[in-house]
């Protein structure tokens, strides 16, 4: 009876060996990818695209001359119109966690009147913008989710009714804002988002009928919906 039974578990033994040593060897590459490339989207790498959106926003008014002491209230200005431009950024992806860096420069049009007075006496035009800011968002298969802010500039250049258009001023601030992105497929990926300006006072030198006077806008501030398209590298 012993050497059947001892006969049988030599013959277990024979066949579980190859199948552990095909267990051992033979495993699924897949089981050591990160969890992001599981999920079938890598996020990570450079990408370059364009967009397009609206924009509204406005600023306080004010105007110094040389007969009156510091600045003189001169109403609001209100502004609104289209913008389009295009956008570069990198980021690098660890599991769910999206980081990157980003910037984007617009042309815009961008006319507001000091509602103030009637007609176009002062006015203000933003031609273009620009940003430069950080990226952080969290990932899920083709979907990603994000949160940026960073520095901001603008072109702003101040008008007013007989007097020469003055040279164009650059204001400084920030940018903050959110966004949804959507992987599509051949490395394309698209974009909405939102963005809010912030911009420090700018001050304008102006010339009326032969007497100078300083326009100061105060706090300029921008909101921007906007889509976009970009193709990953």
């Amino acid at each position: 009876m012993a050497r059947p039974i001892l006969a049988a578990m030599v013959l277990a033994g024979s066949l579980a060996a190859p199948a552990m040593a095909a267990d051992t060897f033979l495993y699924d590459p897949s089981s050591l990818r990160p969890a992001y490339a599981a999920d079938g989207t890598d996020w990570s790498g450079a990408y370059l695209g364009v967009q397009a959106g609206y924009g509204w926003g406005g600023n306080g008014n004010d105007w110094s001359g040389t007969t009156i002491t510091g600045w003189a209230p001169d109403g609001d200005i209100d502004y609104s119109g289209l913008a389009g431009g295009t956008y570069a950024g990198y980021q690098q992806q660890m599991d769910n966690l999206v980081f990157g860096l980003e910037a984007d420069l617009s042309l815009a049009r961008y006319h507001g009147d000091d509602s103030q007075f009637a007609g176009r006496v002062n006015a203000v035009d933003i031609d273009a913008f620009a940003s430069l800011r950080g990226r952080l968002g969290w990932a899920h298969d083709t979907l990603l989710l994000y949160g940026t802010a960073g520095l901001a500039a603008a072109r702003f250049t101040k008008t007013d009714i007989g007097a020469p258009a003055a040279d164009a001023q650059l204001a400084t601030g920030w940018a903050a804002g959110f966004g949804a992105e959507l992987a599509l497929a051949d490395h394309w990926r698209l974009r909405a988002e939102y963005l809010h300006f912030g911009f420090g006072d700018v001050e304008t030198p102006l010339v009326v009928g032969g007497a100078g006077y300083r326009h100061r806008a105060n706090a300029p501030a921008l909101d921007l919906v906007r889509a976009g398209i970009a193709y990953a590298f």
